[in-house]
């Protein structure tokens, strides 16, 4: 009996889509909307000094209140510019906040993750100074409902002292813990209603600060979101313990390096009173663009 070989298409002549980076093809990318936004904006007078000059060190306030606004829908819940800070994005931001924010060789002990967690990021803690036998892993519950915070529980018992509730001092934090809570990168999970609330409480019993990667929250298309974590810290008086950084990569362009950080307004104070801030004013100046494009398509 003969037989033949199946040796598939032919490679040459298929359209080869990279999944290797997680960005959209070219085609997807709202150009007109950048030109078109920046024409209008470049037509309203003064706009050279607000756009292209140094910018306040929180970001543009107008950008602030029109991401306040703006979420405020998307979230069905009040945000205030307050608690808003303008970033380059979220990976910049998260290397930002954790310079600004840890101290990996003295008191930060660990850096904790949701286990699997998004592969490129523990370069970013290494660039700031932790080593890998600080690094920790935390399973996700089978079913699909995010971090086991009981399984946090326990090792954040075991290696933590209970944290002064008296301090809030946002530069001095036992451990930092890294997790996507909505359709995490890579399984995809949603962190529960209530795995969020025991973990804010975790956080705050253990002094843990928590970075909360929520680039993927506004792109729920079935059902609803459930609350932030940042909403469950601002609930709370005393030390700020979460951070909620976003970014405008997944819902505009990756290329506009534009996004935000969301969190108590003392944390929001010490990231923009920092001296690279300070110095060259907020790094991501294209937030009157952004507010046009807003009210471009609006």
């Amino acid at each position: 009996m003969q037989t033949k070989k199946f040796t598939g298409p032919d490679v040459k002549k298929v359209p080869l889509v990279n999944f290797l980076t997680g960005q959209p093809s070219a085609d997807l990318l709202p150009s007109s909307l950048f030109a078109n936004a920046s024409k209008k904006l470049f037509e309203i007078p003064g706009t050279e000094d607000a756009v292209l000059n140094y910018a306040p060190s929180l970001g543009s306030p107008d950008f602030l209140k029109n991401l306040a606004n703006f979420l405020s829908e998307e979230y069905h819940t009040p945000v205030y510019k307050e608690h808003l800070c303008a970033t380059p994005g979220a990976s910049l931001a998260l290397e930002h906040i954790l310079a600004l924010l840890t101290r990996p060789q003295t008191s930060t002990k660990f850096a904790i993750f949701q286990d699997p967690t998004y592969h490129l990021v523990y370069d970013i803690y290494r660039n700031v100074g932790f080593k890998d036998d600080q690094f920790i892993g935390i399973p996700e519950v089978i079913d699909g409902s995010g971090l086991d915070t009981k399984v946090l529980g326990k090792f954040l018992a075991k290696s933590l002292p209970l944290a002064d509730p008296k301090t809030k001092d946002v530069e001095d934090y036992a451990a930092v813990l890294y997790c996507v809570p909505t359709h995490a990168n890579p399984s995809s999970s949603t962190l529960s209603s209530p795995r969020r609330k025991e973990l804010v409480d975790l956080a705050h019993r253990y002094n843990v600060l928590v970075l909360c990667d929520d680039v993927y929250d506004i792109l729920t298309y079935e059902g609803s979101t459930p609350r932030r974590l940042v909403a469950y810290d601002l609930d709370i008086p005393g030390k700020a313990v979460v951070v909620s950084n976003c970014s405008f990569s997944k819902i505009l362009a990756p290329g506009a390096r534009a996004g935000w950080i969301e969190a108590k307004p003392c944390l929001i104070e010490r990231v923009g009173v920092c001296g690279s801030f300070h110095s060259g004013g907020s790094p991501s100046n294209l937030g009157k663009v952004m507010s046009k494009i807003r009210t471009t398509i609006c």
